[in-house]
């Protein structure tokens, strides 16, 4: 054993104790060689911040605090939580800390764990073994009920997750048309946690579904990510208390603007009932004054009410393949906040006076009401563009192809000024009459939908220096500049091919590199990797820039109805518009906008992921009919274990490693290559390759590909250049 394991043994066994201690009952046991190198292994150890001195001075082995994520196969990581800000190095500055089976300490897939980083780690990263179980996060399993024995047990539909054991199913509950029956897919609460060999004991609170329904796979999501539908009695109640049509007196209070003549209108998808933007254009001497006209939704849920509760609670809207579960109730989202045409609705309105180069001249935000004219969709706008016969949309033709040169216009512009702008796709999944895939197609996005983003992305700026020029305290949308050793690691990728990153990195010098790399068989590897490096967007109340935009202040105003950043925007500008706002109000708002924007970004990470889950169990479910089949595709990732293939459908499977036969692949991490010892072969990201589907886990929504006959010859392919443009809609 070596002395730094022999110290860390010592002070586990001890606990906290002095220095002297450790040279009085330690030293006895080290030989005259190791006692002599004992203060500098101290040292060490305390600079790398393996051990430390307490509040009393006593040393004692450092102890990291993080969340456990479990493996299928038994073991985990802990992802540490960060270190507070000015404090030194610490156990895991390595990254994730390992954990063996053998060492979880009791900790289940999330908990928040207390880890002993172990100084004599054999693999690649540091090791560890949880100490204490801090916080325990799942409280509730999602599985399958089965028989165990003469008992029952809740195998979870994680495998991550431990199974439960439980009683007899209970009686059917309220609103359910029968108690859940061996098969069945129900929610287990846990009561008492897993000790040694005893499995956790719980009980089931709800059935989800039973094998077979179609739509099981998206109510498993939702109950896994306590997602609902159902809003909360005093919600419903208070928004049920609300009117059916927009009240006269609401028109016409004072400080709102009559817009009921503007040419108005909606731009959405097909089957879009949340409508939150419009749009108008009026023509000025020398250029144009665009119009983007919001739901007022802060008329209707007013601060502290149970609809503003409910809503910061859910923080936005979440839109699974298959259903919507909103923000806010269906009759103030779709209905009364909802900008249908042919009906007076409540707005509060940017106008932005640009100059003919595109340039701001003035700005001013008025709560509004509008009649929007029309109610247009994407997919019915880019058809009249590309030329087919516009039918009813004749008359706005030319607004329409008035508003595209002014759409021109600002995104020239905006990508001129350094915007990244990634060439990827989105699945969209479509569904037969009982709820299965039928169709696995990429996501339109053309001219129409380039519109809507270029103006709503106009309104955001605006608002967002129209809340520092008042100082108010907004929340902001953020994206900070890549991390450095994410660059560095960029870096080296794009030296393999003959390209240089400057220093200080800017989004004008990556969009440089895009335009560079367009069209060349490598563009793919870069686009992948550079969107890799960024960091993902925030909300918070200072205002540290939109590097992805190039956005000096950037905020999100334009979705009240589905995200409550907006409508916190709006609750506090509107407040502004109206006149002074009282001091116990900015005090209250300014002690509040942290945690708000902090609640807001974790819910929108948690429905990005519920988003997801629910196109990879749609995907999945669709090609467990494939199985056997052949594909074309692209490698979109690379590791250690085996190759990522996207398919030209949008559909990702797995190459394994061990399914890589006839060849012993090296892999390389900096270049992101495995290549074959015997053979020669490199496979890359961006290289196109024909596999065969070999299985599909429907649980885990995972979909295992093998290398189609001869897809692995010694000359690789190039790579495919399909692109299409990542929409702003996450900026």
């Amino acid at each position: 054993m070596g002395l730094d394991a022999a110290v860390f043994e010592y002070l586990e066994e001890s606990g906290p104790v002095e220095e002297r201690q450790v040279w009085r009952e330690l030293g006895r046991r080290l030989t005259p060689a190791q006692r002599t190198q004992l203060r500098p292994t101290l040292e060490g150890l305390r600079r790398r911040g393996w051990i430390r001195s307490d509040a009393e001075g006593r040393l004692r082995v450092e102890v990291v605090e993080g969340r456990l994520r479990l493996n299928p196969r038994g073991f985990g990581f802990v992802t540490p939580n960060p270190a507070p800000e000015g404090a030194g190095g610490n156990a895991a500055a390595g990254g994730d800390i390992f954990i063996p089976a053998r060492a979880l300490g009791g900790g289940n897939h999330d908990d928040v764990v207390r880890v002993w980083v172990r100084p004599d780690a054999e693999g690649p990263g540091p090791e560890g073994r949880v100490m204490e179980v801090v916080e325990r996060t799942v409280t509730e399993v999602v599985g399958r009920l089965e028989r165990a024995g003469a008992g029952w047990r809740v195998t979870p539909a994680d495998p991550r997750q431990n199974p439960v054991a439980v009683a007899a199913p209970p009686a059917a509950q309220a609103g359910q048309a029968r108690p859940p029956r061996e098969g069945d897919i129900v929610v287990a609460r846990i009561r008492e946690w897993a000790t040694g060999a005893q499995i956790a004991r719980g009980e089931i609170v709800r059935l989800v579904g039973r094998a077979g329904q179609p739509d099981l796979d998206v109510r498993v999501i939702m109950a896994q990510r306590h997602l609902t539908r159902a809003f909360p009695g005093a919600v419903m109640a208070e928004a049920g208390r609300l009117a059916r049509v927009v009240d006269e007196a609401a028109l016409h209070e004072p400080g709102r603007l009559d817009l009921s003549d503007l040419f108005v209108v909606t731009i959405d998808g097909a089957d879009a009932k949340d409508l939150d933007d419009a749009i108008s254009l009026e023509p000025l001497k020398d250029g144009w004054r665009v119009g983007v006209h919001i739901a007022d939704v802060s008329h209707y849920v007013r601060e502290g009410s149970a609809l503003d509760e409910e809503a910061l609670a859910r923080g936005t809207s979440v839109y699974l393949v298959d259903r919507v579960i909103p923000m806010l109730p269906p009759a103030l989202s779709n209905g009364l906040a909802s900008l249908n045409p042919g009906v007076p609705r409540l707005t509060v309105s940017a106008f932005i006076d640009l100059d003919a180069r595109g340039v701001v001249q003035r700005t001013r935000f008025r709560r509004s009401f509008i009649v929007s004219k029309h109610r247009l969709t994407y997919e019915a706008v880019n058809r009249v563009l590309a030329g087919e016969d516009p039918g009813e949309l004749g008359p706005i033709l030319p607004w329409l192809r008035q508003a595209m040169a002014v759409k021109d216009i600002l995104r020239a512009k905006r990508l001129k000024r350094g915007a990244l702008d990634f060439d990827l796709p989105e699945p969209k999944i479509l569904l037969d009459p009982r709820g299965y895939p039928a169709e696995l197609t990429v996501r339109e996005r053309g001219e129409a939908q380039m519109l809507i983003e270029e103006f709503m992305i106009l309104a955001n700026e605006a608002v967002a220096r129209e809340l520092l020029r008042r100082k108010l305290p907004g929340l902001f949308r953020v994206h900070e500049p890549p991390a450095e050793e994410k660059l560095e690691e960029f870096r080296l990728l794009l030296g393999s091919f003959g390209y240089r990153l400057p220093r200080p990195v800017t989004p004008k010098a990556l969009q440089g590199l895009l335009a560079e790399v367009a069209g060349k068989p490598e563009e793919r590897v870069i686009q992948t990797v550079m969107l890799r490096t960024m960091r993902q967007a925030h909300y918070a109340p200072a205002n540290l820039g939109h590097f992805g935009l190039a956005s000096r202040a950037y905020t999100h105003f334009t979705s009240p109805i589905r995200r409550y950043p907006d409508l916190w925007v709006h609750r506090v500008l509107t407040r502004a518009l109206e006149g002074a706002i009282a001091p116990d109000t900015l005090t209250r708002w300014e002690a509040r906008v942290e945690e708000v924007g902090t609640l807001s970004s974790q819910r929108e990470r948690e429905a990005m992921e519920a988003e997801r889950d629910s196109v990879e169990a749609k995907q999945a479910l669709y090609m467990q009919e494939k199985v056997g089949q052949e594909y074309e595709g692209v490698v979109s990732g690379v590791t250690g274990f085996g190759v990522f293939v996207e398919l030209d459908n949008l559909v990702e499977g797995l190459i394994r490693l061990e399914d890589l036969s006839g060849d012993h692949w090296r892999f390389d991490p900096v270049h992101h290559t495995l290549t074959g010892a015997r053979s020669g072969r490199v496979v890359r990201l961006g290289e196109r390759l024909r596999v065969r589907v070999a299985s599909v886990d429907i649980t885990l929504h995972r979909i295992n590909f093998v290398p189609a006959e001869g897809a692995l010859a010694a000359v690789p392919v190039t790579p495919a250049g399909r692109r299409r443009r990542r929409t702003a809609a996450r900026a």
